[in-house]
């Protein structure tokens, strides 16, 4: 069994932004981290003036306008930005592919990449159990654009997928219109299986901020429960009704996913 990452290319895919490709786990050792500026941090409720300026830059020239201090600025991909655009940034891109470039005002793949965040260990380690049962390959894919459907419409995609040499034996997905930039849907094998709305959260900002930090956390960890419940037992379902169907080991898979990533084992998600 082998754990790959990749990302697909799609048609109408957003143009790269322009940022350095930087292991995010080098971030800590970055002197950004805790270098002083002087502009308001934009965090809610933070009335400290040691901001430095969110470095993204969306595809129309447009610099996010919101400064960051040490205790709330995210640094990566060599730089400081907001909670929104350092997770945009590091789910979108991989090592083979740069990170996504979007429009200021659209926020559907910042609020996926946080809903994705908040199962993605859960799923990948059921994931990677039915790849071991079935001797496939686990590929991950990062948060990705496509037009979907015969309407062509706007959508963001994270994917799971177990695949053989021919393809995808079972593929799980979170998507996200850009439409309909708060409803969050979970499928199995393209078949819905969980529609939620995603509640505010301080790494998107989308919808109205609960009143207290209390009751927003009780909101996110119902988010996260319900869309996590939904998708295991899709994935336990689908073992279930599949678990005859699997072939012996000596004639099952006999290459590795294709699409020029390289192996990763263990490696975490995007």
């Amino acid at each position: 069994m082998r754990l790959l990452r990749r990302s697909a290319t799609l048609k109408g895919a957003p143009i790269p932004v322009a940022v350095p490709i930087v292991d995010p786990a080098t971030a800590t050792a970055s002197p950004l981290v805790t270098a002083r500026g002087d502009q308001y941090c934009s965090a809610r409720g933070c009335a400290h003036r040691t901001g430095l300026a969110c470095s993204y830059i969306d595809r129309r020239e447009r610099p996010c306008p919101t400064a960051w201090c040490p205790e709330h600025r995210h640094v990566t991909h060599g730089a400081v930005f907001c909670p929104a655009h350092a997770r945009l940034l590091d789910s979108t891109g991989d090592e083979f592919h740069p990170p996504a470039r979007v429009d200021l005002g659209n926020a559907a793949p910042a609020v996926l990449a946080w809903a994705v965040q908040e199962v993605d260990a859960e799923v990948s380690s059921a994931m990677l159990q039915v790849a071991m049962e079935w001797h496939q390959a686990l590929v991950l894919d990062p948060v990705h654009f496509g037009l979907a459907g015969a309407q062509r419409v706007r959508t963001w995609e994270r994917a799971w997928k177990v695949c053989d040499n021919v393809g995808p034996t079972l593929r799980v997905s979170v998507t996200m219109q850009e439409a309909r930039p708060g409803v969050v849907e979970g499928r199995i094998n393209a078949q819905p299986v969980v529609l939620l709305s995603a509640p505010w959260h301080e790494s998107h900002g989308v919808g109205q901020p609960p009143a207290t930090r209390a009751e927003a956390r009780a909101q996110a960890l119902e988010f996260r429960e319900r869309l996590l419940v939904a998708l295991i037992r899709g994935i336990a379902e689908w073992r279930r009704d599949n678990l005859g169907s699997r072939e012996p080991l000596e004639t099952s898979l006999r290459g590795t996913a294709r699409g020029g990533a390289r192996a990763a084992g263990g490696a975490g998600s995007p």
